[in-house]
């Protein structure tokens, strides 16, 4: 307990900025909020860090190690650490390896559930049982969504004391823009002003279901002279895609990696944002949320996306945009995508911003956590 009777905590993880990417973008924005005299972060060094943690409004403290590995040595740093701030409970990120040390732990343990790091482990022999044992050891379980935390609960074989915190989106950042914008939008980023855009961004790997956008654009052109994919990003699968592209004759045009202030201007220029994102390896690789689509709702833009993890939960079918439920068909894609782009329905748009604000903005999630974890009320971006 700290001066004001709120529960201090402790969050124990890998992923967390300078380093980019999903998870640490969805734990610094909720830990950001979190009350500064209750929340420290034990995490690792990188490029960049020194100055990014003297701005931080919260405290973070960095091991020397450059990848944080269950042995016993960091289980005392976590131990001593924790006795100092006073910590009523340390929060483990993610539950495998880290909680390995949970046994070792002098407080109580929660974990930080995100999606195929529980989907995996959660369904192979013997990473399963230890997975499983340590879940139902725990005090909380925090999941970024109802798909973790039904994985994590089938693991454990029971419902589990849970609290369910999806990633949000900047509601301050993303937002609509004017018609004449979009124009000025387009035109600064190399967009034709008059076309019927499907905005597209994410890692290009094969899970995104980029191929299928592809597919269905190169079926719906030939009626449709005006319509263009704009796909941004980079990643492994983006050859291949360029290569299919080409093969197909469809109207794409790749934007490479949009720089992150352009980020919320990309998607708020585009008339519908598509990521038909699809299950691998048996269900065992799946969509765990899709922040993406938050982003374009939050910009007033329809979404198209595929049945896959958390991929619904992001994504409401008939009021915000569509979700196909078998997003390998390239048919029941087009037609999802040409309703989309032929009768673009203002209430949906108004929809999408709306449910972005009322569900998913970053201080209504943040304050949530917060009294999840007793540690007290939450204070907003703007604070």
């Amino acid at each position: 307990m700290n001066e004001s009777g709120a529960a201090n905590h402790l969050l124990v993880t890998n992923d967390f900025p300078p380093k980019v990417g999903g998870i640490q973008s969805y734990l610094w924005e909720l830990w950001r909020r979190l009350p500064p005299a209750a929340t420290t972060v034990l995490t690792t060094p990188y490029s960049g860090s020194e100055a990014f943690d003297a701005v931080s409004p919260i405290r973070i403290v960095r091991t020397p190690d450059k990848v944080l590995l269950p042995h016993p040595g960091l289980a005392r740093r976590i131990n001593r650490l924790a006795q100092e701030v006073d910590a009523s409970m340390v929060v483990l990120d993610p539950v495998l390896p880290l909680g390995a040390l949970a046994p070792q732990i002098e407080r109580p343990i929660a974990y930080v559930l995100h999606g195929a790091e529980i989907t995996v482990p959660g369904r192979l022999p013997g990473s399963a049982q230890l997975m499983g044992s340590l879940l139902r050891r725990a005090d909380l379980v925090i999941a970024a969504g109802g798909y973790p935390l039904a994985e994590a609960q089938r693991c454990a074989g029971r419902r589990l004391n849970s609290v369910v915190i999806p990633p949000g989106v900047d509601t301050e950042r993303f937002i609509p823009i004017s018609h004449d914008e979009r124009r000025t939008t387009r035109r600064r980023l190399g967009l034709p002003e008059d076309a019927r855009i499907v905005t597209a961004v994410s890692r290009l790997v094969p899970r995104k279901g980029f191929d299928m956008v592809i597919r269905a654009a190169a079926r719906l052109a030939p009626a449709r002279p005006d319509l263009l994919v704009a796909i941004a990003g980079s990643g492994r699968d983006e050859a291949r895609l360029k290569r299919l592209a080409t093969s197909l004759g469809a109207p794409v045009a790749f934007m490479g990696r949009i720089p992150d202030e352009d980020l919320a201007a990309f998607h708020a220029c585009g008339d519908v944002f598509a990521m038909l994102c699809h299950d691998r390896w048996f269900g065992l690789e799946q969509e765990g949320f899709g922040i993406v689509f938050l982003e374009a709702a939050s910009c007033g833009v329809p979404q198209l996306a595929g049945r896959s993890g958390g991929s619904h939960e992001a994504v409401e079918h008939g009021v915000t945009g569509s979700v196909v439920d078998d997003p390998r068909d390239v048919v029941d894609v087009a037609t999802g995508l040409a309703h989309l782009l032929d009768h673009p329905d203002p209430a949906m748009a108004r929809e999408s911003r709306r449910r972005a604000v009322a569900e998913f903005s970053y201080d209504l999630l943040a304050a949530r956590l917060a009294q999840a974890l007793g540690c007290g009320p939450a204070t907003s971006s703007a604070e």
